[in-house]
C-alpha cells in the first residue's frame, strides 16, 4: 500500500467503529485489535469515535490491552479510561427526543433513546432485539411504550429497514435539521451543539495534539464533520458518497479488515524509514 508522508507522520489516529472498526457482524476482529495495540505501542494514540455507548467504545480500547480516550455517542460523550470525569458530556432537549419518538409513531420506522451507558428501545421493538444481537456485551434495556428516557438521552436514533430510510430521508432531515445517515438503516442525532468533532477537539486538546497531525477513518455522514477537520481523513470502500467526496485515500471495505491492513501498512512504512 503506498502511503502519503502526511501519514506516515500522524500523532494520532482516530477511529468510528460500525462500518469501519468493526466488521459485518459488527466485532472488532483480533487482527484489528492487534493493529490498536501495535499503533499504540509505536507512539501513536489510538482514538475511537464512535455513535456507540460509552461502555462499548471503551471496551474496544480494553479488548486490545491498552487504556485510552473514546469519543462515544455520536460526540455526546469523550472520555479517558484512566479518568472517572467525563472530558466531554452533553444530554439532548427532552422536548427534542420525544419528537423523535413520535416522529416514528405510524410510519415503518423505530426509535431508539441512548444514554449514556444504555441503549433504549420499547417493549416488543424490532430494534431491542436487533441491538442485543449486534452486541450481546452491551446493555441494551426494553421499556413500555412511552417511558423512554427522554431526559437522559445523549442520542435519538431513527432505524428502519435501508428503502424505508430512503423514502423518509427528505422528511426526517426537514423535521430534524441535525439527523444525519450513520448507516444504511440509521438516522441519529445527538444534542444541539454536541458532535464527534467538539468531542474529539477536546481529547486533541488533552493530548497536546493538532489536528492536522491526526488522521481519522469513517463512513457514514456523522463522520463528515469531523473527518473534514483532520489532517488525513480516510474513507472506507463501503463509505457513503460525502464521506468519500473528502478523504484523500479509500481503502477496503470494513468487512475485510481493511482499517487493520491500513495500521499494519503505516507501521511498516514508519519502521522502514
Amino acid at each position: 500500500m503506498d502511503l502519503h508522508d502526511d501519514l506516515l507522520d500522524v500523532r494520532a489516529v482516530a477511529f468510528d467503529v460500525d462500518g469501519t472498526l468493526a466488521g459485518g457482524d459488527h466485532r472488532v476482529s483480533p487482527r484489528t485489535l492487534r493493529a490498536l495495540t501495535d499503533l499504540r505501542a509505536a507512539g501513536v494514540e489510538p482514538i475511537i469515535v464512535t455513535g456507540r455507548i460509552v461502555g462499548a467504545a471503551t471496551a474496544i480500547l480494553a479488548d486490545a490491552g491498552i487504556d485510552g480516550y473514546a469519543v462515544a455517542s455520536n460526540g455526546a460523550v469523550a472520555i479517558d479510561t484512566r479518568d472517572a470525569d467525563p472530558l466531554h458530556a452533553a444530554l439532548m432537549d427532552p422536548d427534542e427526543a420525544q419528537a423523535v419518538v413520535a416522529f416514528c409513531e405510524g410510519r415503518a420506522v423505530e426509535p431508539s433513546l441512548f444514554t449514556v451507558d444504555t441503549m433504549v428501545a420499547e417493549e416488543g421493538s424490532v430494534i431491542h432485539g436487533l441491538l442485543v444481537a449486534a452486541d450481546p456485551t452491551a446493555p441494551a434495556r426494553a421499556v413500555p411504550p412511552g417511558e423512554l428516557p427522554y431526559a437522559e438521552s445523549t442520542k435519538a436514533v431513527i432505524f428502519g429497514e435501508p428503502a424505508t430510510l430512503d423514502a423518509l430521508d427528505a422528511e426526517i432531515r426537514a423535521a430534524f435539521p441535525r439527523m444525519v445517515r450513520s448507516m444504511d438503516t440509521a438516522f441519529e442525532m445527538s444534542a444541539e451543539g454536541a458532535d464527534k468533532w467538539v468531542a474529539l477537539s477536546a481529547v486533541l486538546e488533552r493530548l497536546g495534539i493538532p489536528p492536522e497531525r491526526c488522521a481519522g477513518i469513517g463512513d457514514g455522514e456523522n463522520d463528515v464533520v469531523w473527518l473534514s477537520r483532520v489532517g488525513f481523513p480516510v474513507a472506507m470502500g463501503n463509505a457513503r458518497e460525502p464521506v468519500r467526496v473528502l478523504a484523500r485515500l479509500q481503502i477496503g471495505h470494513h468487512g475485510d479488515e481493511a482499517v487493520a491492513e491500513l495500521v499494519e501498512a503505516l507501521l511498516e512504512a514508519r519502521s522502514a524509514r
